[in-house]
């Protein structure tokens, strides 16, 4: 059961509203960590502006961004990101089985590289805190420094984001129960 209560528009104040509105542009709804955070406007404002950074104006393909989001979330077992991702990195191109192999915490067996290697990175940072220099050359070498600074900031974001879920005890948006 989650811990709060989606946010009544009635009930919201101007500045809520106005924070409402910029992250309604990009979204579908206003719920997940956004229905936490829009009880702090200056923390919901900052974390759209973040996403939309990089989600919406960042160098990485769709399919390179859904895949971070998709290992994250698993990691974390945010089952409100998991539900809210997991069509959209297969539309974007992650294969089935490589989200399947992802969601139930084994490695998959990837048919691109670049997704091998964000996969390491992000599996890396997640479990030893640390990105070993022969996987941060990697990165560098496939896709320079800007995508290799997205890749790791995605990861964090997505790290913050499951927290804030899990924290709270997010419902998925229809009663998904991806880990389950």
């Amino acid at each position: 059961m989650a811990r709060l209560d989606p946010p009544k528009m009635e009930e919201l104040t101007p500045q809520q509203k106005e924070i409402y509105a910029a992250v309604s542009r990009s979204r579908p709804r206003v719920s997940g960590p956004f229905g936490v955070w829009l009880r702090t406007p200056p923390i919901a404002d900052a974390a759209n502006k973040l996403v939309n950074s990089v989600r919406d104006n960042g160098k990485l393909e769709k399919r390179q961004y859904e895949l971070i989001v998709m290992t994250v979330a698993a990691y974390w077992t945010a089952s409100y990101a998991w539900a809210a991702h997991e069509q959209t990195a297969k539309d974007v191109g992650v294969a089935p089985d490589v989200i399947e192999a992802i969601r139930t915490k084994k490695k998959p067996n990837f048919a691109k590289p670049d997704e091998a290697l964000i996969y390491d990175a992000v599996t890396s940072l997640l479990q030893n805190r640390k990105l070993p220099d022969s996987t941060y050359q990697g990165l560098l070498k496939t896709f320079g420094l800007e995508k290799t600074i997205e890749v790791i900031t995605i990861a964090g974001i997505y790290s913050m984001i499951a927290t804030v879920l899990n924290g709270f005890e997010v419902e998925t948006p229809n009663g998904e129960r991806p880990f389950a």
